[in-house]
């Protein structure tokens, strides 16, 4: 096992996770279907298969972390960590969610949830989101998720028309957690 500063970093994988009103849980084949009208770019159900079959493929290497949000059984979204580094400690989280479930407050908790079992239970040092500059929402849920902005990245997404947009990095440390 890796270690960091003499803890080790738990190759432990997706374990489900509760909230008051939410359950973060692997995804499952069959989820195919209620994912297509949660991602924020279109998707197709045989694109939703193909995703769905590659998260739970992944399930079985220790570093991916993949799930899905239900609110009272029913799909509402999805969240992952990746770029994992289990040598240095971090990792980034990626998130999506239903239109008609945001601005209640349900990814900020998903988030929250994600975060506090990253940097406890797996033994995580940081972990870091990569945010447009303009999606003022997703950059809302990282501050309300206790994370901080550390910097802004310059025109580093392209767009389709050749414009470029700026990213903010937003990041918690688990010495954050303890304050």
């Amino acid at each position: 096992m890796l270690s960091l500063g003499g803890e080790p970093v738990k190759p432990i994988g997706t374990h489900t996770l509760t909230t008051s009103r939410l359950v973060l849980r692997p995804p499952q084949l069959d989820d195919s279907e209620a994912l297509v009208g949660i991602k924020s770019l279109p998707m197709t159900l045989m694109e939703a298969h193909k995703a769905v079959a590659s998260m739970v493929d992944e399930q079985s290497k220790p570093f991916n972390f993949h799930w899905v949000i239900t609110l009272q059984g029913t799909i509402i979204g999805r969240i992952k960590a990746w770029d994992v580094n289990p040598y240095n400690g971090y990792l980034q989280l990626g998130y999506d969610i239903g239109e008609q479930h945001r601005c209640k407050g349900y990814m900020t908790e998903a988030v929250q949830a994600v975060i506090r079992y990253m940097l406890t239970e797996v033994q995580a040092n940081r972990v870091f989101c990569s945010v447009r500059a303009g999606n003022t929402a997703s950059r809302r849920v990282c501050e309300k998720a206790g994370m901080v902005l550390e910097g802004i990245m310059r025109h580093h997404y392209a767009r389709q028309d050749g414009s470029y947009d700026d990213v903010c990095i937003y990041g918690i440390i688990k010495c954050d957690l303890e304050e």
